[in-house]
């Protein structure tokens, strides 16, 4: 999910990992290949002082790309955001307009409602938080490759503790019949999909998925040199204690963006990490790429980047 501000968290690339982004590429292509075989030309570049960079690699080589890598790899857009002003009835809860919002292991961690002309969104208590703002995100990593397909990531942003949380939501629940939700119902389905992160050998002992815990001592720098916080990361109480995942964490809007969310205590093992900590943040933030067990025999792993505080939690 992208935070406010024009910078990014991630301007890490050390001056001896100038890779040619065609190494990149081939490190994806078994789950991206490039949009008409065509060979790319692109370089990643180190960065200078907190501008943000075009894409990296992990010690293991796990490719870390912007946008705009994403872009020339695969043809499409990794996210996009578009406000919606309403959803529709849900038949499954009495003709309500109240769905329930899921994690990428499809437990539900809340519910978005829409009565008296604006959103509500309740925790995973049942606790009502106000909203002040709803957007479609486009597809996202899910265990169950049906939600995949069907469900668009959200991005409620509310009056609760978190600031509101980012999950899954049926695209089914998009009212057509209004401007706001014709426009996301058709960006989802532009959208090819970003899928999953790469997958990879893992590298550690299987743990139980901890608070990132990053907010109290991390920070990100705007493009400006401005200091922005970066509690969006740390888990979600009032939302299952879910954390994000990040399909990419470089050029864009301080931080990665979101494609999932597990609950703490889910069993992950490390796949790869940096050597570094992020310039742009001072030295206080880094990723680590974990395999996500989903106790589905189908698709028994997902993959993506979560931050880590630097150095003390480096590698």
């Amino acid at each position: 999910m992208q935070l406010r501000g024009a910078g990014g968290v991630d301007g890490a690339v050390s001056p001896r990992a100038v890779l040619a982004f065609v190494v990149i590429a081939a490190v994806a292509a078994a789950s991206a290949p490039a949009a008409g075989g065509a060979k790319l030309k692109r370089r990643c570049t180190p960065p200078s002082g907190h501008r943000i960079v075009d894409c990296r690699q992990g010690t293991h080589g796990t490719p870390d790309l912007s946008r705009a890598a994403w872009r020339a790899l695969r043809g499409a857009e990794v996210t996009f955001s578009e406000r919606i002003d309403d959803v529709v009835a849900n038949p499954a809860a009495g003709g309500a307009a109240s769905w329930p919002l899921l994690d990428s292991l499809g437990q539900p961690l809340g519910r978005l409602v829409f009565a008296d002309a604006r959103f509500t969104v309740l925790g995973s208590d049942g606790t009502p938080y106000r909203v002040t703002s709803v957007r479609v995100r486009g597809r996202g990593c899910a265990a169950s490759t049906a939600q995949q397909a069907r469900f668009t990531l959200v991005q409620v942003i509310a009056k609760a503790p978190s600031g509101g949380t980012q999950a899954f939501l049926d695209t089914r629940a998009l009212n057509r019949a209004s401007p706001s939700g014709r426009r996301a119902a058709e960006a989802f389905a532009r959208q090819r999909g970003t899928g999953c992160g790469p997958s990879g050998p893992e590298r550690g002992r299987v743990r139980a998925l901890q608070d990132p815990r990053v907010g109290a001592r991390a920070h990100a720098r705007l493009s400006n040199g401005a200091i922005n916080g970066v509690t969006e990361y740390d888990a979600k109480p009032a939302f299952a204690n879910v954390v994000y995942f990040n399909s990419n964490t470089t050029q864009v809007s301080v931080g990665g963006i979101a494609r999932g969310m597990v609950r703490v205590g889910t069993p992950v093992a490390k796949v790869d990490a940096f050597a570094t900590c992020d310039p742009s943040s001072d030295g206080t933030l880094t990723w680590r790429f974990w395999s996500i067990r989903t106790g589905n025999a189908a698709r028994p792993r997902i993959y993506g980047w979560i931050p880590a505080n630097c150095p003390r939690s480096r590698g």
